[in-house]
């Protein structure tokens, strides 16, 4: 049974009549082991097509998924609607039956060392609506236009969650988070030749800065007018945030346990070995104030943590939920790194934020010649086990004598990123997260580059 205080902690998902500790005590009767992932998103959300708003729409959902195991058998099933709070329950127990016996799968035990994450809620947030959110998407639309640009197409997303973990081994975690994040796609015309750029941002307060976002897509997209023809050859390449991210999904892969256990990871038996330069150290960390992948636990109600995957080039770890741990054949326990989609899925295993941490740097002032690169198109097409890529630079410019020169007009990269890590230092400036990842821009001190 639940204690008063963790019948506290659910006092919301009270209020939308689902009580949790009778559904738990319902399926315990019925199975070995339970688990209800309760989550409520509120979320208002702006589209923009050309100039104009193409779509808006508000939501407040709730859903619940129950996720059983009965001899060593997993189901999972799950609901919008309470009404059919019985068929789910059936239904998630009768799933379980059609699997086959896995001794992996597992529930959490009881766990202590919760600790609050701060700046991940801010009630400002909350408390804007569609009329703001639409006002906003306006005010972008009229600064591109005053920056001599096109808008062709942008999104701003305003967002609550509720999540609570609860399971039959006592755990009952509950957390609410806030988030908002704009971007803008424009265009400009040079010669009747169209220069394109993107830009965006991300956060958990009301501290997006529209002007700032608008303005760095703009300048990009008109400095990336008039290109002109590269030479092909081996060269330094300076690779923007963007353009980071997109290539490191392949290196990152191979530090994921699921895959080194199918076999898929060039990193598989390498535990303890240089597989980067000395120089760089990368840690997965859901404890990080403020960032975007941060939480008090992770989806399975695991305590986040931090895990130094990378410690000054040598391979510490990979990134384990509890169920690959378990499978794993050394004895390793989960690093909190179960993720899911939503209520509407079952654990897996991912990353949080991962932190690139780089102790040389040098500036673009010490390059005799490269070139920068601010987005690619390609990098799904990469080998995910040899990291061999070939991709379209996108946004890309000459470096001559230390300074940023012309635009390039069409060029491509190639190499292979497991080598291009081995080498790789960061450009002096500030971090930034995209997506999962919190990095400088990287220099790629040996890229093929095709004009």
């Amino acid at each position: 049974m639940l204690s008063d205080t963790q019948k506290w902690m659910i006092r919301w998902v009270d209020t939308m009549d689902y009580d949790v500790d009778k559904i738990l005590s319902s399926l315990s009767e019925k199975v070995d082991h339970s688990e209800l992932y309760i989550q409520r998103n509120k979320t208002t959300e702006i589209s923009l097509l050309n100039d104009n708003v193409n779509y808006a729409k508000e939501e407040d959902v709730t859903g619940l998924g129950i996720r059983v195991i009965n001899d060593n058998r997993q189901g999972f099933a799950y609901t919008t609607n309470i009404k059919k709070l019985d068929d789910v329950i059936k239904q998630a127990i009768k799933n379980s039956t059609l699997n086959s016996p896995d001794e992996n799968v597992a529930i959490i035990e009881k766990v202590s060392g919760y600790k609050k994450v701060n700046g991940l809620y801010d009630e400002s947030v909350e408390q804007l609506n569609l009329q703001d959110a639409i006002k906003s998407c306006q005010s972008m639309i009229n600064m591109v236009k005053e920056n001599d640009c096109e808008p062709t197409s942008g999104e701003y997303e305003i967002s609550m969650s509720e999540t609570t973990i609860a399971n039959s081994n006592d755990v009952c975690v509950s957390e609410s988070q806030t988030a908002m994040g704009a971007s803008i796609s424009v265009n400009t015309v040079d010669d009747e030749l169209f220069s394109s750029a993107y830009a965006y941002d991300v956060s958990h307060k009301d501290e997006i800065d529209l002007e700032k976002i608008v303005n760095e897509a703009t300048t990009l997209a008109k400095d990336s007018c008039g290109g002109k023809s590269t030479q092909t050859r081996d060269t330094k390449v300076i690779l923007d945030y963007f353009a980071a991210i997109s290539l490191l999904s392949t290196f990152l892969s191979a530090l994921n346990s699921e895959n080194t256990q199918r076999g898929r990871s060039q990193f598989a038996d390498k535990l303890g070995q240089q597989v980067t330069n000395e120089n760089l150290s990368i840690s997965d960390d859901a404890t990080i104030e403020g960032a975007n992948r941060s939480s008090m636990f992770d989806d399975e109600g695991t305590p986040s943590e931090k895990t130094e995957l990378i410690k000054d080039g040598i391979l510490n770890s990979f990134v384990y939920d509890t169920y690959h741990a378990n499978k794993d054949e050394m004895d390793v326990k989960t690093t909190s790194n179960a993720v899911r989609s939503g209520y509407s899925s079952v654990p897996s295993v991912g990353f949080t934020n991962l932190k690139f941490d780089f102790k040389d740097s040098t500036s673009i002032d010490d390059i005799g010649e490269g070139i920068i690169v601010h987005s690619v198109m390609g990098a799904h097409t990469a080998n995910p086990i040899t990291g061999d890529f070939s991709v379209e630079a996108r946004n890309s410019f000459e470096i001559k004598n230390g300074s940023i020169a012309n635009p390039i007009k069409k060029a491509m990269i190639s190499g292979n990123i497991f080598k291009i890590m081995e080498d790789a230092i960061a450009i002096k400036g500030e971090s930034r997260q995209v997506g999962s990842c919190i990095t400088p821009k990287i220099l790629a001190k040996n890229l093929r580059v095709i004009g």
